[in-house]
């Protein structure tokens, strides 16, 4: 059916994918040449800007065509065929983010000073940027240091995970050294020499920190093994990356790394940053101190001592939860069957933002599990745009939960507007024998904080296919999702996705509602200050130069985490893959979007949950720009004012 709006196809054989990602490269060379050509004193916005906007508008759903299905065929020649695609048009699309010719034209247009409107201007500033980062004003030969510099992280960014990942260390424990240990924990470890083999995985490593009674020493033992994970060899590469990091950056014209990453996100500056870090820690230190001597309050009563190490912090705060929260965690699965949560979750967005979704059915799809909806406007009528539903597990298919877009809402040069696509990705349990399968509560919260993700895509208004609301920077872009979370630890909203498995009348109880959102909020300062921790480490060796690693985390541990020292024997740096890999100098990203959604709620929704009036305007205000203004700039005229930590330290 041909659907309108929307005209990609999303079933190709092995055989397409190649010849559709040869049209790509062909198509996108053509237009590049002839942007290059455009004498500079003959450069306009019809001739320089308008065939970049108008190619990535129509290559964009071409592009997700050749490599959605290595995330989602049954088959291995169509999922090798789009990964060999992947790989073709990103070096492809590097190379052409690289031209210093089309870069010169660019750059020309923006000295001419022509009149466009403020999204355009945008549009602008943003090809230009992405070119200078990308190295299309350097020399030959400083082009060819970064290209060295960039494959030598690559290399060094491997080597990390591969070290953390072969790390084959175990402990031999015996049975009263695992006291505490449930019955099917030990089942599960080999036994060597009447003692149990516990490996140094987060698997094994995680239920013992919780669970081990009274043997703090075991605790100890286990922490400090498992603290060490990549050795002195990873310590080693890390301060090499974060050489090599500052050199990329100054090779590129920044000050640090820091800075070099930090520049297209909300604050800008890896100052700020640290000012931001600096000031959460401070304002959570009341509530971590308070958090801390209940804690110790525990561990005296049960091993007649309050010297409180790192290697206690798991397991008193799991025995504090079980004091102060009263929930059966395989009781509460029983209320959310798979159907109900998607239709309940399906149902509310729908009542808070003003939408309608329609199901679509007889279409091409890739499975026969998989279901498309219309998005439309509930008051306009008007067509926002489709999303598919791919949540049940199978073999070969990609194993987390994510959205990915295959269209970017944009008008086009013929006046036609594209409308946004999105596929929510999933593994939910397949019903079996006619009984509903049933999601675990993080899996509930997973499922309804990607599809906030499809919502925000579809919400999209923006004219550039460049400000689609999933092109966001991640400070921005995890707001929304961040803040609509809050709806599952509510009752009147957690009801509406709930139903006992044998009889779907029975919701979950208001009491089990609030169990859950007091086990979210328990020890939440200690949380944050160890997470504070790691943002600010990532932070100052990004920002300086030759740091010792150690030496730094071993000087903030006790001045960050309230006195508490840092584990004699262990290295985090050997073993914290998100400053080594993805998130270097961006680790502070996920706190700073928590803040701004925690305001958002506390100041708009808080009191009146579904309110659609609400809901339709924050639709309108903040998921309908996407990227076309600024995100402060947007943020602050929704609130009417500068937004605030105290609502998130608060809460």
């Amino acid at each position: 059916a041909e659907l309108p709006g929307f005209s990609v196809q999303v079933n190709l054989s092995a055989a397409e994918i190649k010849r559709l990602a040869d049209r790509i490269i062909a198509k996108s060379k053509e237009t590049y040449d002839a942007v290059a050509a455009v004498p500079l004193d003959k450069v306009n916005f019809a001739n320089a800007i308008a065939p970049l906007a108008e190619l990535d508008a129509q290559q964009f759903p071409l592009v997700q065509a050749c490599v959605l299905p290595r995330m989602v065929s049954p088959s291995e020649d169509i999922c090798r065929a789009s990964a060999e695609a992947e790989k073709r048009l990103d070096s492809h699309f590097l190379l052409c983010r690289q031209r210093e010719d089309v870069y010169r034209v660019v750059k020309a247009f923006t000295e001419r000073g022509e009149r466009i409107g403020p999204e355009a201007t945008r549009f602008v500033q943003y090809l230009v940027r992405e070119f200078e980062r990308n190295g299309a004003k350097l020399t030959q030969t400083k082009k060819k240091e970064m290209e060295k510099l960039k494959s030598l992280i690559d290399d060094l960014n491997l080597k990390y995970i591969q070290n953390m990942n072969d790390f084959t260390k175990f402990l031999l424990l015996s049975e009263e050294e695992l006291a505490g240990m449930p019955l099917e924990f030990l089942k599960d470890l080999e036994e060597t020499d009447g003692k149990r083999k516990v490996l140094l995985t987060g698997y094994y490593v995680t239920p013992i920190l919780e669970h081990c009674k009274k043997v703090g020493s075991t605790r100890k033992q286990i922490a400090v093994a498992y603290g060490q994970k990549g050795g002195n060899q990873n310590v080693a590469i890390l301060e090499k990356l974060v050489q090599i990091r500052h050199r990329l950056a100054r090779l590129l014209g920044y000050s640090n790394y820091s800075d070099f990453a930090i520049e297209p996100r909300m604050p800008m500056t890896s100052r700020k940053v640290l000012e931001f870090l600096e000031e959460m820690s401070e304002q959570l230190s009341d509530l971590a101190n308070r958090e801390l001597t209940v804690l110790k309050e525990l561990k005296m009563k049960e091993e007649g001592d309050a010297q409180f190490g790192m290697e206690d912090l798991l397991y008193y705060m799991k025995r504090g939860e079980q004091h102060k929260v009263d929930l059966d965690i395989g009781e509460i699965k029983r209320y959310f069957p798979v159907k109900l949560v998607i239709s309940g979750m399906l149902k509310m967005f729908q009542d808070l933002f003003a939408l309608r979704f329609e199901e679509i059915k007889d279409v091409e799809v890739w499975h026969d599990t998989v279901r498309l909806f219309s998005v439309w406007d509930a008051s306009s009528s008007d067509l926002l745009g489709y999303f598919f539903l791919d949540i049940f597990s199978r073999e070969g298919k990609y194993d987390h939960t994510c959205v990915v877009a295959l269209q970017n809402g944009c008008m086009c040069s013929n006046g036609s507007r594209k409308v946004p696509v999105a596929v929510l990705l999933s593994q939910c349990p397949k019903e079996f024998d006619g009984n509903s399968a049933l999601l675990r509560f993080p899996e509930v919260v997973r499922i309804f904080h990607e599809f906030s993700h499809v919502v925000h895509h579809i919400s999209n208004r923006a004219t550039f296919s460049r400000f689609s609301s999933l092109r966001l920077e991640g400070d921005f872009a995890e707001i929304p999702s961040l803040l609509l979370e809050n709806w599952c630890y509510e009752s009147i909203s957690l009801k509406m996705m709930s139903g006992f498995y044998q009889d779907i009348t029975k919701s979950v109880s208001t009491e089990a509602c609030q169990s859950l959102k007091r086990r979210r909020d328990m020890f939440a300062g200690l949380k944050l200050k160890q997470e504070i921790l790691l943002c600010l480490v990532d932070q100052i060796i990004h920002t300086s130069e030759n740091v010792d690693i150690d030496e730094l985390i071993k000087d903030l541990h006790p001045k960050v985490i309230l006195g508490i020292p840092l584990l004699e024997g262990t290295s985090p740096a050997s073993c914290f893959p998100r400053i080594a890999v993805g998130y270097d100098a961006v680790c502070y990203s996920y706190i700073w979007s928590e803040v701004f959604a925690a305001d958002l709620f506390a100041t708009k929704f808080k009191d009146d949950l579904l309110n659609q009036h609400a809901g339709l305007r924050f639709r309108n205000k903040v998921l309908a720009p996407g990227g076309s203004k600024g995100p402060l700039e947007i943020i602050t005229d929704y609130l009417g004012r500068e937004p605030s930590l105290q609502p998130f330290i608060q809460s």
